[in-house]
């Protein structure tokens, strides 16, 4: 009997135990590269400023694809900035909140501070720019990228060597010269971040005696619209994924139809300048180009057109098919195309405001926050399942009407979708952040 006992109060402590401790693991509070520097917090979020909207007094932060959407109000405490609204967008934050996470209220919000470089260590966009135009063996030095690997391949600068500050003792013989009087360059994320500087500081513990940090980074090198590289690992990633992109084959057009990467288009480079008008409305499009001849030309013309996501595939068919890549033959396409998919079930913006504003007979809206977000509004006509529940409440589920699902983020609402679709209904979910005030009227923001 007192074994039983014992063994009763110990399963109603634990139960307490686990109810007393809020569920914050269930989100991501910390984006990744912050985690290099800062350890995950329980009241704290980390990650990039999305966006303010000074009608629902709230601030949404980015952590990875996570947005977190924070109230705030006058008692906001603001850390290196005067006012909310004149903080850059996809600045770094960190957000220290109170109350749960489904309601969390910001109590201090800090804007990250640059990071500190002894001036002597300091090299110019002016001054990187000449060394990477003579190249690194006339130039002397090796350039090295501080940031996580997914960043280095996405895109880099030319001749960089990517050596990840959490893989730096691991990698360092492998990547820093051997001689440790040759100019070694640093940079990472820019100003504020702290990669690059702690790495050029541990090269100067190694030894090293030309240590240097381009302290504006990967921002400040795009920004000048100068050459970026993508190693063939991020093109294979947009592949597998059936992810929208533009490659260019810059090659003449039977040399390219030897051997082509899959979705290249053919466009010689000797008619890029004159193809301005067959490349797509969209800025924002990532373009890969690759071929022969000269490729840096290639990416200024593009890049000059506006195109802001323009990269050079690093080593071209070579590097290519060395890492595994396929080829496709025959002759390419001349037509370029560019339709950024939504993801599966997704809702336009334009679509979901005009079922809210017009009503559709054949649509319900479904509002899957919880009830104590609902409390706070909801739009006209929707009605309230929360999404932890909808298994259970099933039955209460209008089975002759597609269901137009929403929360606050997007995120939950994929969720709901998922179960609903798994359940048999024909349903679609609004991805986008969504605020509502008790009146049901609402601002949309595009993720």
């Amino acid at each position: 009997m007192i074994r039983r006992n014992i063994l009763s109060a110990l399963f109603i402590l634990a139960a307490c135990l686990t109810f007393a401790v809020p569920s914050y693991a269930a989100k991501p509070t910390t984006d990744k590269s912050c985690k290099e520097c800062h350890k995950p917090a329980a009241d704290v979020i980390r990650g990039n400023l999305f966006g303010v909207s000074e009608k629902f007094k709230t601030v949404q932060v980015s952590v990875g694809s996570l947005i977190w959407v924070i109230k705030y109000g006058d008692d906001l405490k603001l850390v290196g900035a005067d006012k909310l609204t004149t903080i850059p967008r996809g600045k770094a934050v960190a957000v220290t909140f109170s109350g749960p996470e489904k309601t969390p209220y910001a109590v201090t919000l800090s804007v990250k501070p640059e990071a500190k470089v002894p001036p002597g260590q300091l090299i110019t966009l002016d001054e990187l720019k000449k060394l990477v135009e003579r190249g690194p063996e006339k130039g002397g030095f090796v350039l090295v990228d501080s940031r996580p690997a997914p960043r280095y391949k996405e895109g880099h600068l030319p001749y960089a060597v990517n050596l990840p500050l959490d893989k730096f003792d691991s990698l360092k013989d492998k990547v820093l010269p051997k001689d440790k009087n040759k100019l070694v360059i640093f940079y990472c994320g820019g100003l504020t971040c702290q990669l690059s500087p702690e790495s050029a500081r541990r090269a100067k513990e190694l030894g090293y005696t030309k240590v240097k940090v381009f302290h504006a980074g990967m921002p400040a090198w795009q920004k000048a619209a100068q050459m970026v590289v993508e190693e063939p690992g991020a093109l294979q990633d947009l592949i597998e994924k059936e992810l929208a992109y533009v490659a260019i084959d810059l090659r003449p057009a039977a040399e390219a139809a030897k051997g082509y990467i899959q979705g290249a288009v053919s466009v010689p480079i000797k008619d890029l300048a004159a193809a301005k008008e067959r490349f797509p409305g969209d800025k924002s499009a990532p373009i890969i180009l690759y071929g022969n001849g000269n490729i840096e030309k290639a990416f200024h013309t593009v890049r000059n057109w506006g195109y802001s996501n323009t990269a050079v595939l690093n080593g071209g068919i070579r590097a290519w098919t060395k890492a595994g890549g396929k080829l496709l033959t025959g002759k390419l396409t001349t037509v370029i195309s560019y339709v950024p998919k939504p993801r599966p079930g997704e809702i336009s913006i334009e679509e979901f405001k005009e079922i809210v504003e017009k009503g559709a007979p054949g649509e319900i809206i479904v509002d899957v926050r919880d009830p104590d977000e609902t409390a706070n509004g909801m739009l006209k006509g929707a009605i309230n399942i929360p999404g932890g529940k909808i298994k259970e409440m099933v039955s209460k589920i209008p089975k002759d009407k597609e269901l137009v699902v929403h929360c606050s983020t997007g995120i939950r609402a994929e969720m709901a979708y998922e179960d609903l679709k798994e359940l048999g209904f024909k349903v679609r979910f609004l991805n986008a952040l969504i605020q509502i005030d008790k009146d049901g009227k609402y601002e949309i923001t595009k993720k």
